[in-house]
């Protein structure tokens, strides 16, 4: 990730939302909502965690296979990416 702090979850009025924290308030950018997948995998990551750690643990939360966990994981960075967040 870019900045360790730079980017925060928070959770308000049921939903999970990405701030960018190092805004300067001129060219304001909308927070990034999550699920709750994107945010536990978020989460992880922002520990440091392995995209491979990170497969295997959303494997035994949401009690899903490892080839759907290692999709979601993938799909999730590509959209990172996409957004300039990696």
């Amino acid at each position: 990730m870019k900045k360790k702090n730079r980017y925060q979850l928070r959770r308000a009025a049921g939903v999970y939302w990405l701030l960018d924290m190092e805004q300067d308030g001129l060219s304001c950018e909308r927070p990034i909502m999550l699920n709750e997948c994107g945010a536990f995998l978020w989460q992880r990551f922002r520990d440091g965690k392995t995209k491979e750690a990170a497969v295997q643990e959303l494997c035994a939360e949401y009690e899903i296979p490892p080839e759907r966990a290692k999709a979601d994981v993938e799909r999730f960075i590509g959209q990172l990416k996409e957004q300039g967040i990696l």
